[in-house]
């Protein structure tokens, strides 16, 4: 399953952020963004509570202000 949690950081911390974020089981990438939010982390993991723990990682991230956390889902044609 994949899940895209996006995120805001305190200015100045970005590169911080990135770094830790890159550290995260679960994490596939790190993409720093225009608009609303600073990045989008996409996770791949096997559960929901896989993902839970990456989020609840990504937020105890110094400098991490906000996620919202999207999950993908899988159509069947």
């Amino acid at each position: 399953m994949k899940g895209f949690i996006m995120i805001n950081v305190e200015p100045g911390t970005e590169k911080a952020v990135h770094d830790c974020l890159q550290g995260i089981k679960g994490i596939r990438e790190v993409v720093p963004v225009y608009g609303e939010r600073d990045f989008i982390a996409i996770a791949e993991v096997e559960s929901i509570s896989d993902l839970n723990r990456a989020v609840l990682s990504v937020r105890e991230i110094n400098g991490v202000t906000y996620t919202q956390t999207i999950l993908g889902m899988e159509l069947k044609f």
